[in-house]
């Protein structure tokens, strides 16, 4: 007995030493993988929801970073971190566009003169290529081979060939969301989104005209996608969800543990494997570059907080939530909350408030306000508090995508106390639509919102008149704007409706206070300013004073101007970027949204 008793402690003592072994060596594996990251660019952001969306490409010798996000773009040096924009325009006029295709060697989109298209380097000059100018492109490592797609053909085509062609075309199922060439650029690999909201992965033989589908049910971004095929071509990284199918019902849920990794995916077999993954922020954008993974990470800090009327330092009332409205005793805040999930963008925002006390400091929990499939904005409480307008994508099922056809894009009316009241849909022809704003005496809406069919991001003013019972739209106008104002993307009543405050974006970061009457006519501009986004105004109680936010160096902070005119000043010194603010009923405090957000690129060796 006591021979089996030595062994059986024996065995425990050594099985014990085993497992603190095996512990040892993964925490110190996983230390080394820690240390092994490192973090090449953090380049803060002083914009609101264009920040997470920035895209990143890596070139091929790793030495350049070229940011973009619509026709804004910037080119860094990894080596020195330092911008370089007069490599980025390179002899043209102006630039739309720009990709990676060959070690340091950009293709270009955009202007040179009247000439317009997709312009190559060439020995003197950049070449314009006989490219359709409106094509998506995609260069192999190397740069000798290109893939090319136009994102409104029906067709759904790719085209595959030489950089200056002759091209193959091949018929692909799906949107296109992302290509990569194998190494030895034989094989062409492509992200495709599916109706479903489940993304595949085709492999296409470029030599042999054979398609083969390495995977169905990838849950990937059903926009902008990157995929690295590994050296020895058995492996591909991809930005996923999760590993398994997306579950569309989750998209839409705020909590929803849906962020983005960075998956291992073996070609042969379809199975996938998490190797970058963090909690609450995305990883995405990578790239297989000088024998490292690199990939972009974004790192996003965003409340609701509250600055004294006449300026100082801000406080948080609630992280996680931007878009503040008071209600009309000013003991709550709404808010929109949920997060910049990129394999779920929009649709997972919902709106909530929080009860606050006179001194703007938060009393109670997060209760949500309203909530359903898609994108909603926060609740804007009518005067009487009776009704709750705000701005909503409501579906009636759960869709995979921001732009799914079953979704809207529309001012909504709901009952304020009862979340189960039915949701009244006010208008048929939002595109891009604001925040709804009601007027002092309840019976109308205003709201900034483009013109669906007319130009992209050409922002109009709209007033629904509201019957005050029962809240049926009596008319809808489009406010006579002056030609003068180019773009009316935030907009405020004044205090005794008579007036309306325009925040006008001119193009680039080119700002300026309208003041116009209730009907839109008389425009009065009370002086430009710079902005990166929309800033958002406000005015007092009094209406003496209107708030805003713009830029000051290098961060959105509040400012106040006179009503009268005159020079404004600045509120806030603030660490983050403070937008949108809206002052208290009792003109005391200005709620306002506050994010700290940079888009960061690291790097892991993969020997």
């Amino acid at each position: 007995m006591r021979r089996r008793f030595a062994t059986r402690r024996q065995i425990m003592t050594c099985g014990a030493a085993a497992i603190l072994v095996l512990l040892a060596l993964r925490f110190a594996a996983a230390q080394s993988r820690k240390a092994a990251d490192t973090m090449v660019l953090s380049v803060p952001s002083n914009q609101w929801f264009e920040g997470p969306g920035v895209q990143v490409s890596i070139s091929s010798d790793a030495k350049w970073a070229l940011l973009t996000h619509g026709p804004t773009m910037s080119l860094f040096s990894l080596e020195t971190r330092e911008q370089n924009p007069g490599l980025l325009l390179n002899d043209l006029t102006s630039i739309h566009r720009a990709i990676f295709c060959g070690p340091g060697i950009l293709g270009r989109f955009g202007q040179r003169g009247s000439e317009r298209g997709i312009f190559w380097p060439g020995a003197e000059s950049p070449i314009l290529s006989t490219l359709p100018p409106d094509s998506i492109v995609g260069c192999s490592t190397d740069g000798s081979e290109i893939v090319y797609y136009i994102p409104q053909n029906p067709d759904r085509q790719v085209f595959v060939g030489p950089v200056h062609g002759p091209f193959k075309a091949f018929g692909v199922t799906g949107r296109i969301t992302g290509t990569a060439f194998s190494p030895d650029n034989s094989m062409l690999y492509v992200l495709l989104f599916q109706p479903s909201g489940e993304t595949s992965l085709v492999r296409i033989s470029v030599h042999e005209l054979r398609t083969k589908t390495i995977a169905h049910d990838l849950d990937a971004t059903p926009g902008w996608n990157t995929i690295a095929i590994s050296a020895d071509g058995r492996s591909a990284f991809i930005a996923l969800a999760s590993a398994g199918a997306p579950d569309n019902a989750a998209r839409h849920r705020p909590d929803a543990n849906r962020w983005l990794a960075i998956y291992k995916i073996d070609l042969t077999t379809g199975a996938r494997v998490p190797v970058v993954s963090t909690p609450g922020v995305d990883n995405h954008d990578l790239a297989l570059a000088g024998g490292s993974l690199y990939w972009a990470r974004n790192v996003i800090r965003d409340s609701v907080a509250a600055v004294a009327v006449s300026g100082g330092d801000s406080k948080d009332v609630i992280v996680g939530a931007e878009v503040p409205m008071w209600s009309p005793d000013g003991k709550k805040i709404s808010f929109t909350y949920g997060g910049w999930r990129l394999a779920d963008w929009g649709l997972d925002l919902d709106a909530g408030y929080v009860h606050v006390d006179a001194d703007a400091n938060r009393i109670s929990a997060r209760f949500t306000i309203v909530s359903g499939y898609h994108e909603d904005f926060p609740a804007a409480w009518s005067p009487d508090g009776k009704w709750i307008a705000f701005h909503s994508h409501r579906s009636k099922i759960p869709v995979p995508d921001y732009q799914s056809a079953e979704s809207t894009d529309d001012v909504y009316l709901r009952l304020a106390d009862d979340p189960h009241a039915p949701e009244m849909r006010l208008t048929d022809f939002g595109w891009e639509t604001g925040p709804a704003y009601w007027s002092p005496d309840g019976r109308k809406l205003l709201f900034s919102s483009w013109v669906r069919g007319g130009t992209p991001g050409i922002d109009r003013l709209w007033v629904l008149g509201i019957q005050p019972v029962t809240g049926q739209v009596l008319d809808t106008t489009q406010l006579p704007l002056s030609g003068e104002i180019r773009s009316a993307s935030w907009a405020a009543w004044s205090p005794d409706g008579k007036e309306i405050a325009i925040e006008d974006n001119r193009g680039g970061e080119d700002r300026a206070l309208w003041i116009v009457r209730a009907d839109g006519t008389h425009g009065e501009k009370l002086f430009d300013y710079q902005g990166t986004t929309y800033g958002g105004l406000d005015w007092t109680p009094d209406g003496k004073t209107i708030i805003y936010g713009g830029l000051a160096g290098d961060k959105l902070q509040l400012f106040s101007i006179p009503r009268a005119g005159g020079a404004s000043v600045q509120l806030t010194h603030d660490a983050g970027n403070l937008m949108h603010p809206r002052v208290s009923p009792d003109g005391k405090w200005i709620a306002c949204t506050r994010i700290v957000q940079s888009k960061q690129i690291w790097r892991r060796p993969l020997s």
